[in-house]
This record gives structure tokens, sequence and C-alpha cells, in this order.
């Protein structure tokens, strides 16, 4: 095949913006009826205009939408939302982000009922229908004085069984719970986690066993056991508790330094379900495995996925089996039936139906690089690939380098659609698992802890100065990338290092103090651990603040927000924006109408997308195929 010649950032790419927001989905909480066989999973796609819909499949293979819009299967709890719908014998409870209630919803008829008062300073999320199916438990999180000190998160009883909405509180006091879950052989006892502030749910949680005392008046609390998290000197994180068929409590707890499963059987004692701990996450993500209980033994089970983001356990016929959310980074997001026996696997769903050519689909390379203090951090870096152009010769790709979110969220090499739309235009892309991220323990993920804007900004700068020297990429056409955290961080890198000559923030935080003032209540109390107490610590506040740096930055920059964004408030980025065009820097600042934390309208994907490569584009000296109209004031500077 021959190749056109053309400069990178000017290749043409099938993956266009109207291709990601059309042609994929994202898929999501796989859930199923063990009578019926059928199956259920929440999507959101294009094709919804960015709504999550619940999706079912029977078993022979129909597949509908059980929710029509306008009906929105997502909640708005802790702000970033919770598991949103569960499954009971002949109907799905779900929340409804277009008025926070709570509904059941007929499979057969599709009809929807409210379950909860028709009041939005109510939100709920993780609801855990009895098994008697006369009520749930769940979590409810109060806005009636909304003001991050003033929300109250509670577990509430729901009843499932009256004419009249009627909820109840269960369990009150902590600042945060979840994860309510019954124990099929007693279903008079519960399981669930809690926190409190300071702690973040990945620095330490408490875990309860409880009784209940369950009359068809009411349901009580009869007695309470903490199994974990109880000595706050050593922190320890247990999260996703889960009953087993014969009763079993499971849980991941991080005491050893990892996530590692551990059991729980009443009147017994926790236990490490593996004979020795694990060196290493236990997550579920790139690595598929069965343990024996009785043997403590775990065997691995080959596949070709490398990313498993949901997991349910079923039965076919005599065979055991998964149904698995899985995918690869050349490989769609799909619904799968595997069977653990043949190890053979059915596909049962499928994210996009379009087939890409895999010329088009940039394979990630696993990076270990030094950073700072002589020490590893890690990246998967993504070349330019478009098999239909090659660039001229002597010439290097620009790059853009990926700081994710969280900030201990923690990129994989699932198929990114955002990522290859920039490939195959001939852009490198490396997403930097800087210090602080999650799936590599606890030491790792706890480096950022009062160093947030240090860390950080090393590695991601380090990672771009190794790819410089290894020769894959052009010193001079280097941009930072991130959203929200990551938008810190690649301001902060703007601000504190001179490595990068351009940057794009997707709502991402200028100033830390205005973090710490207007925030939400999940993220109340983290940046004390990540820079320090507020106001004690204003001065380092001010001193890694972007915005009180605003003159040491250098080169353009682009900012693309939501305009309802309450994690990362609109004035985070239009302080910024004043800042850099008052110095005469050249800035771009696109404000979507409607828009949260985190894009989802395709309208809007399509514009930031296009937006970026448009801008990067201007100030790296190429045009892009798909340019669309930009206003970057001072745009004369560009290059000066």
């Amino acid at each position: 095949m021959s190749q056109t010649v053309a400069p990178y950032g000017e290749w043409k790419s099938p993956i266009d913006a109207e291709f990601i927001t059309s042609s994929t989905a994202t898929l999501g909480n796989l859930l199923k009826d063990e009578r019926t066989g059928t199956l259920f999973w929440g999507e959101r796609s294009g094709a919804t205009n960015g709504r999550t819909t619940i999706m079912t499949r029977t078993a022979d293979g129909v597949v509908s939408e059980l929710t029509a819009a306008p009906f929105h299967a997502r909640t708005r709890v802790h702000e970033y939302g919770g598991r949103p719908f569960s499954l009971g014998s002949n109907f799905v409870v779900s929340s409804n982000f277009v008025d926070n209630r709570l509904y059941k919803i007929d499979v057969a008829t599709k009809e929807a009922t409210p379950l909860t008062p028709d009041n939005k300073v109510y939100r709920y999320a993780d609801a855990e229908i009895h098994p008697s199916e006369k009520f749930l438990i769940c979590v409810r999180e109060d806005h009636t004085v909304d003001t991050p000190q003033t929300v109250v998160n509670t577990l509430v009883v729901v009843r499932l069984d009256t004419a009249e909405p009627t909820v109840e509180v269960l369990f009150e006091g902590a600042d945060f719970y979840s994860s309510p879950r019954f124990n099929p052989v007693n279903p008079s006892e519960l399981a669930y986690y809690s926190w409190n502030h300071p702690f973040m749910t990945w620095d330490h949680t408490q875990l309860y066993y409880n009784h209940l005392d369950i009359s068809d008046a009411s349901v009580k609390v009869a007695s309470q056991k903490l199994l974990a998290g109880e000595d706050k000197s050593n922190e320890e994180s247990t999260n996703q508790p889960r009953f087993a068929a014969d009763g079993t409590l499971y849980f991941m707890n991080d005491k050893t330094g990892f996530w590692n499963l551990y059991s729980f059987k009443a009147g017994g004692q926790t236990e490490l379900v593996l004979q020795t701990p694990f060196s290493a996450d236990f997550q579920g993500v790139d690595r598929l495995a069965i343990i024996d209980t009785k043997t403590k033994a775990i065997r691995d089970i080959p596949t070709d996925f490398q990313t498993i983001t949901s997991l349910y356990t079923t039965t076919d016929g005599q065979d055991d089996v998964l149904i698995l959310d899985v995918g690869s980074y050349n490989i769609p997001e799909q619904v799968i039936l595997y069977n653990l026996r043949t190890n053979s696997f059915n596909i049962l769903w499928k994210s996009s139906d379009v087939e890409v050519p895999k010329r088009f689909i940039s394979k990630p390379e696993p990076l270990t690089f030094k950073t700072t203090g002589d020490r590893q951090a890690y990246a998967l870096y993504y070349p330019p690939t478009n098999a239909d152009f090659v660039a001229p010769e002597g010439t290097l790709p620009p790059l853009r380098v990926l700081s994710h979110g969280g900030p201990t969220g923690s990129y994989s090499s699932n198929l990114n659609w955002n990522i290859n739309y920039f490939t195959s235009r001939g852009f490198g892309c490396v997403a930097v698992n800087y210090g602080g991220s999650t799936g590599y323990g606890r030491e790792f993920r706890n480096r950022l802890r009062t160093q947030w804007g240090i860390v950080d900004v090393d590695d991601c700068s380090n990672a771009a100065k190794y790819l410089v020297e290894r020769g894959d990429v052009d010193k001079n056409k280097l941009a930072i990338v991130g959203g929200s955290a990551g938008g810190y961080t690649t301001l902060a890198c703007l601000a504190f290092r001179d490595v990068f000559k351009a940057g794009v923030s997707h709502f991402g935080i200028g100033d830390l103090e205005t973090l710490a003032k207007d925030t939400h209540k999940f993220e109340l109390l983290y940046p004390e651990s990540l820079i320090g107490p507020y106001p004690a610590a204003l001065d380092l506040y001010r001193e890694r603040s972007p915005l009180y740096s605003a003159d040491k930055i250098t080169c353009p920059c682009a900012f693309f927000q939501g305009s309802d964004d309450k994690v990362v408030p609109p004035n985070q980025a239009e302080m910024m924006v004043n800042a850099l065009k008052e110095r005469g820097l050249p800035v771009a600042y696109v404000l979507f109408e409607g828009e949260g934390h985190g894009f989802i309208i395709p309208k809007n994907v399509q514009s930031a997308l296009r937006g970026e490569v448009t801008f990067l584009g201007r100030i790296f000296g190429f045009k892009p195929f798909d340019a669309v109209p930009i206003e970057i004031t001072n745009e004369d500077a560009i290059g000066n």
C-alpha cells in the first residue's frame, strides 16, 4: 500500500469526532436475571445524547431498551455518581438523573413508578433490594442545606410495598456510606462500609457487619460488628463487600500495602483468601484469575483482553461461566460470556458495530521511567499510527502528555478513542501514571500526600523528557493535557517547569485556595492530604497554585469548561484565562452550557476534540484536516 507524505498532525483519519460520539458507547453495571437469563447493563452513547439508558438482552439474544428518554439512569451522589440501578425478580430499581428520584421499573411493561418523594434535594445510589422484595436499602445524600459542610449522607430504607413513597433513615452519623449488601443465606444480615473526613475512601474506611430486626412495619438495627478499620493510626481501605451464595462475605482490604481479597463468615474471623498476600493491587483489571477458596491457590485464566471493567458470575447449563465487560487496546468494549471449563467465550453485545481498520489503532507501549528522587513512575506511550500516511523524513511528531484526573485515578490499556483521534493524525500520546496513581499499591499512591503539584508535575515532565531523549518526539512540540485534577497538573507543569510549549486544561483547577473554599462534600478535605491544612497552610496553597504563578507561564493555553460544573466551577478556568490574557499570551476559552464535570453531550464532546486539535495545530504549525474555527485571544503572539 502506498503512503501519502504529510506532516505529523495533518494525517487524515476515519476516527473523527463524529465517529467517536455516534459509533461508540460506554457500558457498565452488568447484571443478570438468573430466572430468565436476561442481562441488564447501562449504556451511554451519542445515540442517547449522553443519556445513560438501561439495556436488556434476553436469553435468546433479543436486545432492547428498558428506559426510554428522558429517563437517565445516573445519580449525582458524591457529584461523581455511584451504582445507579439494581435488579429485582421482575423489575429494576434505578435512580433518574432528571429528578433525582428512585423508580421501580417493570421489566415486562417498562412502566416506571416513583419510590421516593418528589424532592430534588435528595439523591440516591447503590440500592440493594432485600430478598423479600418488600424494601431496599440505599445511600441517600441530603442537600436540604446545600453546602459542603452541611450535606448529609445516610443509609435509608425505601419501601417497595407501599402505595406512597416511604423512606426512613437506618444508619447515620458517618460522613459517607457505600455498598449495602444482604446475606442471601440469612437476609437479616447486612454489610456496608463507611468513612469520615478527612479520609478519602482509598485512605481509610470502616467495614460493618449488621444484624437487622425486620418486620412488616419496620427495619431496625439489632446489632453491629466492626470487621475492619478500627485502628485509625494504621490506615487501611476496605471496599467492595460481596456475599457469596453460601453466606461468606468477601471484601477488599489494603492493610498489607496492596488491595487483597479477604473473607468473613458469621461467628468467625476475617482471613486472607490466598495463602500469602499479593504484592499487587487485586483489582480485576488487566488480569483474570480464579482462587480456590479451599486450597487458597490462584490460577490465571489467559485471555486476549487487557481490561476487565465488570464481572458477573453465573451458570450456563452445568458449566460455571463469567459474564464480563471487557476490552483491549484494539478491541472495543463488549459483553462476553466466558466458559471457565472450556476457556471459550461468546460475544453477547458490542459497544460499537463499526469496524475501524487496526492500521489506524495505536498500540500502547508500557513505560517505566526514572523520575525525581531516583524513583520510578509509569506510563503508556501511544505512537503515531496511520498506515495511509508517513511524515517527511527527518521530522518527529508532536507529543500530548496526558495527566489523569483524581488525582488518584490511573490510565489502563483499554481502547481509548480520544487518544486514537490524535495518534491517527500523527500525534504521539503518553498517558502518565504519576506518583499517587491507583494500581501500584498504597506506598506509590501515598507519594502524592502533601506533594500535589510536585510529584505529579515532576513525573509528567520526566515522561516527556524520557521520550525526547529516546528520540520519539519533537522537543519543540510538547503539549501537556489534562482534565479536573489532571487539568491542575497541566497548569502546574506550565507554571513550575520549563518543558512544555502548549497546555490544554479541561475543567482544571487554577487556584487551590478557591478549590478548598468552593468544592463539594466528597472532596471537601481532600486538599488537606494533598497539600496541607487550610487555612493554616494558606501560603502553600498559593505557592502551588498556577494562578499565583501565572507570570511564569510562557506558552499558549486552551481551556474547555462546563457551565454547570460543581466539582471545579467555571470561575477556576476564568481566573486563569483572564490572568494569561492580561500577560498577552495566546489563550482559547470554550464554555459548554449545560455540561457538568466532564462532557457527555455529543456536540460538546465533538467541539472539545476538534477545538483541541485545531488549537494545537495553530501552536505547532500544522492544519488538521478537520480543523474548526476557534477564537484565540492574543493569537498574533503565537511563535513569539
